[in-house]
């Protein structure tokens, strides 16, 4: 008898992410969308892309951001963190630049807030992570309006005749 026998297709989800078992994950998502849900969490409200992020699972990590209806910005109920802080936390700094760059590839709001008001950068261990977070926000909080676009125009203008 195996260890996931009996185990639900969400349980088995969260142990794939746990684990960074690609192909145990590959099965489930295989089974069909109605088989499991994304978005499911544990009792503290840890969802499989805060396990993949808090275990290094980049694998896993960058699979399931590409499944329909998952939520990048699911906060736990423990610390009110998301899946992006987890992974800015995480030891290894190279994953963990990984992680993040993936998470916010696909939409992760950086400046979202956890229980503390810490946002992922505040939390980051590594500087790389915590500059490439920084940077990344602020990117994403400047506004088009503010960006002074040329017409392509080739004329320098036309002066005033009063002078």
């Amino acid at each position: 008898m195996s260890d996931n026998e009996g185990a639900s297709n969400n349980e088995l989800l969260m142990e794939a992410c746990r684990s960074d078992n690609l192909e145990m994950l590959e099965e489930v998502l295989c089974s069909g969308p109605d088989t499991f849900n994304i978005n499911y969490t544990d009792g503290v409200g840890n969802s499989a892309l805060h396990l993949a992020a808090r275990s290094g699972s980049t694998e896993c990590l960058e699979v399931i951001l590409y499944v329909d209806g998952i939520d990048v910005d699911i906060a736990n109920r423990l610390e009110g963190d998301t899946p992006l802080h987890k992974a800015a936390a995480y030891s290894d700094p190279e994953a963990a630049l990984q992680m993040c760059h993936v998470l916010a590839e696909r939409g992760a709001n950086l400046t979202v807030k956890n229980k503390l008001r810490q946002i992922a950068a505040d939390v980051a261990l590594h500087s790389e992570v915590k500059e490439y977070l920084k940077a990344e926000a602020l990117k994403a909080h400047i506004d088009t309006r503010d960006i002074v676009h040329d017409d392509d125009s080739d004329s320098e203008g036309v002066a005033s005749d009063d002078e």
